[in-house]
């Protein structure tokens, strides 16, 4: 066989991928297929390149399927962004009613979808639960949510499930999904993984067909073959801020999952003329991102006596009705007059009473850093590092965020009035108890909703959009192949997961790892049928 680099692709491949390599080359990454090797390091029938939620499904699938399978992973451990998650995964009750509810979120955001994959994706999703408690015996899942958008036709299908264990809260569920994944991989079936090895290149033969993988180990280039396909599964670009600048709006927009998602499958499937799509797509929620951690820290504030307010002291939101996967669309406004986002960072404020009634993120243990950090129950560690501002009155913390003094004092009186007087005049933020349709996060609702901020000292803390994940990456069709921007596959290369995600702009929370099993088993099962080229 001979080197396929772009020299030899065809005048239609080569228009097709001159657009696709455009952002690779912008960034300085090789734009072109690597060289065939004269010699093969290691060997395999399928080649996953990455080890989370997709990836293992992948590997697990194609594995039963007969093939012999190996797992490239860049980090020195598996998870991803699955194992750093709530834990969560999609199981609807109906297919045809979850087809519903999921197509008209892509509707009104008017977001490019297809129709036959969301057929899949639900007909398949229906049996998640299943599928994830048969991995090792005595695994159960339990339902733990509802829809994110109860209103949308089809809500009463959404189910969230978490798989149950010795992992509490929404951070222990991502521990329990992933003790039962990486136990399926490694002690059951032994699929090897070869750690701190990330993929560098794909090989494509002089027919087009992908046909192994250059990576690299321990210093040194290797080369691995995958005599049936490749399957991609290593994540997003959360952490590669050129992408970022390029795809999405707001700034600055931080990470809270694997640092290792660096857009490094989006660039591979770009060399050999992948489609795109979703690319400004993500899992968006709250965070504050402090100097000893890569990752941002999740901060989704449970307690009811609290408002966001902007760079000028002033509320914009209804802070109850912000879905958790959403929350950059509250903040990307950019004042064309002002030049600037007025509302990142925003600043969350409360005071003493909400201070000491707990750890103010509800959700705290999420994400990369947080699995790494405790925070505190009373917030004193954090107040003490300077993650959180303290002040003895409203007109001293003003000035630490560099607010005028009298326009937060301002807000706070109107809704410490509004509270008292049982409704708020600005965004009708409930003060007791809501209903599941008034709120965008049904599992989380408590008695009392809304509460005064006057009690000495006042707190305030600086608040980014900080992504779960991205969607963007190369388009793959029902059969979990990449399309070229033709909207042809592309030979022997597949993907699942976040990595070119069907998802879009509007994302219903625990789509994400339902996605990784939906089209991990899909890729798995598909990859492992093709003939072997050698």
């Amino acid at each position: 066989m001979t080197v396929k680099t772009l020299s030899h692709i065809t005048r239609r491949g080569l228009m097709g991928a001159g657009a696709a390599l455009a952002g690779a080359a912008a960034m300085g990454v090789p734009a072109e297929a690597a060289p065939m090797p004269q010699k093969w390091d290691h060997d395999a029938d399928i080649v996953c390149i990455g080890y989370g939620g997709a990836g293992a499904t992948a590997a697990i699938t194609a594995h039963d399927a007969g093939a012999k399978v190996v797992i490239l992973e860049k980090m020195p451990h598996g998870g991803g962004n699955t194992s750093v998650s709530a834990g969560g995964f999609l199981c609807p009750s109906d297919a045809d009613e979850a087809y519903t509810y999921l197509s008209g979120l892509y509707e009104y955001s008017h977001t490019d979808w297809h129709e036959d994959l969301v057929r899949v994706f639900t007909k398949e999703a229906v049996k998640n639960a299943d599928w994830i408690s048969s991995l090792k015996e005595g695994s159960k899942a339990a339902v733990y949510g509802t829809a994110g958008y109860p209103k949308m036709p089809g809500a009463k299908s959404i189910r969230k499930f978490a798989v149950q264990g010795k992992g509490r809260g929404m951070s222990g569920s991502s521990d329990n999904l992933w003790e039962v994944f990486s136990y399926a991989v490694e002690e059951k079936r032994k699929i090897p993984v070869m750690y701190e090895t990330p993929a560098k290149q794909l090989v494509v033969d002089d027919k087009g067909m992908i046909v192994g993988v250059i990576a690299e180990q321990k210093g040194k280039t290797i080369s691995v073959r995958a005599r049936r396909a490749v399957i991609l599964t290593c994540g997003g670009y959360e952490f590669n801020q050129e992408m970022i600048k390029n795809h999405m709006k707001g700034y600055p927009i931080h990470a809270m999952g694997t640092p290792a998602n660096t857009g490094d499958g989006v660039i591979m499937a770009q060399s050999v003329g992948a489609a795109l799509w979703h690319m400004n797509g993500a899992g968006v929620t709250f965070g504050i991102k402090v100097k000893e951690f890569e990752s941002a820290l999740y901060m989704a504030i449970g307690q009811p006596g609290f408002v966001y307010v902007d760079k000028f002291g002033e509320r914009f939101v209804n802070e109850k009705t912000i879905e958790a996967h959403a929350a950059l669309l509250t903040v990307d406004w950019f004042d064309t007059s002002r030049l600037q986002y007025p509302r990142i960072p925003c600043y969350a404020i409360f005071d003493e009473q909400t201070r000491l009634k707990g750890p103010i993120s509800t959700s705290a243990g999420r994400g990369y850093a947080g699995k790494r950090y405790k925070w505190s129950a009373d917030n004193s560690a954090e107040i003490e590092k300077g993650w959180i501002l303290k002040a003895d009155t409203v007109a001293e913390l003003a000035g630490k965020i560099k607010i005028k003094p009298a326009a937060l004092e301002k807000t706070l009186d109107r809704w410490n009035r509004d509270i008292k007087t049982g409704a708020d005049t600005l965004f009708h933020r409930a003060v007791n108890r809501p209903t599941d349709d008034e709120t965008a996060n049904p599992e989380h609702v408590r008695a009392v909703w809304s509460a005064p901020i006057e009690k000495a000292p006042f707190y305030a803390m600086e608040i980014y959009p900080a992504m779960f994940n991205t969607q963007g990456g190369p388009r793959r069709d029902v059969r979990a192949q990449i399309l070229d921007v033709y909207g042809k596959a592309i030979p022997r290369l597949y993907s699942a997961g976040e990595l070119g995600s069907m998802w879009g702009m509007v994302f219903q929370g625990a789509s994400n790892i339902a996605e990784c099993m939906v089209f991990g088993q899909i890729a798995g099962r598909n990859a492992a049928a093709e003939k072997p080229w050698a």
